[in-house]
């Protein structure tokens, strides 16, 4: 039998007796005088109301909400999920180096052919060659021990006009550092799709496999304090900059590089200028003679009237011009490929560092990591 509280049973008993008397009072008054008289209207309106009241006291039920049980996952389902992200991670970043190649083959082919039509023949031109001998034979003058050497001086601005008229021009149509963040954009996008799924495949709750990517590291940067983005995390965001870890790390790159962007192989440059210096200065002593070399290398100030002996005629100008314009691209195509294959291959400061550093935090971790990331498989 259910069991009423007192303030209903109370509800009750008035309704009844509230009834009773209605009723009763309703009774007593003659049948003559029901028709025309008020009070049976209201009798019969005071009985209506009164049952209706009644009505609207029954009990409410309790609502009870049913405990949520608790799922319980396989260990072995949770393996098989590891192994798809260790998969998916695989083909994500595969699929992004073969994005990043296609990419920096386009930045080769520009890079190529702009050095071919601007930096060639500005080097070999006969003013150019003019003024880098004058410039030599300043710095000569200029030299002091424990000074840049004047091959290094001229080394440096080789390298200045490099940039300045292949590279930086390039880096409008095809960045490194913005290919970087392309690349580690294919990366995110591939993992996240296979990720998402893995509920419905293994039939499994989205908040378990979420709980799950918490457990798994994405970026790990051994800094003081430590700084660390979870898988879940980084498939989460919107944009990475929002991440301190992810700009620490793009902080460790650019310092790996000396510079802003992804590497560029510096060495190879620095190979290349030293040897057009070192044949420029070969061609000044054997043009300029005995006299002119001693007056540079002795620091007279007499080298300022002799400077002109360095140089030569316009007609041997253009008689070595195409040896010199061999020379020289026969080096820059080495160098070229040497600073290709550093931005490909180079996996601390190369185009695709990011992903390298995400992949293998995460590759490393599933591996070791057990059912929902507490123990081992």
């Amino acid at each position: 039998m259910p069991k009423y509280n007192n303030k209903f049973m109370l509800i009750i008993g008035v309704d009844q007796i509230v009834v009773s008397q209605a009723s009763r009072y309703c009774h007593m008054v003659p049948l003559s005088r029901l028709a025309n008289d008020w009070r049976h209207v209201a009798c019969s309106l005071l009985i209506v109301l009164i049952i209706t009241l009644g009505g609207c006291s029954n009990i409410t039920a309790p609502v009870v909400t049913p405990t949520a049980p608790l799922y319980h996952i396989q260990p072995e389902v949770w393996q098989a999920i590891d192994e798809q992200i260790l998969s998916a991670s695989v083909f994500a970043r595969q699929k992004s180096e073969a994005y990043a190649r296609f990419a920096m083959a386009n930045w080769l082919s520009r890079v190529r052919q702009r050095t071919e039509e601007i930096f060639i023949p500005w080097y070999s031109s006969y003013w150019t060659q003019q003024w880098m001998a004058s410039r030599v034979a300043w710095y000569k003058m200029q030299y002091a021990e424990g000074e840049l050497t004047p091959e290094e001086r001229l080394t440096n601005y080789l390298q200045k006009q490099f940039y300045d008229q292949v590279l930086e021009p390039i880096s409008k149509f095809v960045d490194p550092h913005t290919v970087m963040e392309e690349t580690t954009a294919v990366y995110l996008r591939e993992v996240k799709f296979r990720l998402e799924q893995l509920p419905n495949e293994h039939q499994i709750p989205v908040a378990e496999l979420n709980r799950h990517l918490k457990f798994i590291p994405a970026i790990v940067m051994k800094t003081m304090p430590l700084q660390d983005i979870s898988l879940y995390e980084i498939m989460k965001t919107t944009d990475l900059y929002d991440l301190p870890a992810y700009e620490t790390l793009l902080a460790q790159i650019n310092a790996t590089n000396g510079g802003m962007a992804p590497k560029s192989s510096k060495d190879s440059l620095d190979k290349v200028s030293k040897r057009a210096v070192t044949k420029l200065v070969e061609q000044m002593k054997l043009r300029g003679g005995a006299s002119i070399v001693s007056l540079i290398a002795g620091g007279h100030l007499g080298v300022f009237i002799s400077v002109g002996a360095a140089s030569w005629s316009a007609t041997e100008h253009e008689h070595d011009k195409s040896e010199m314009d061999a020379q020289l691209r026969d080096n820059l195509d080495v160098m070229l490929d040497m600073m290709w294959q550093d931005l490909m291959e180079d996996r601390q400061g190369g185009v695709t560092a990011v992903v390298h550093h995400i992949s293998k935090q995460i590759e490393d971790s599933v591996l070791t990591l057990g059912p929902a990331g507490s123990g081992l498989f």
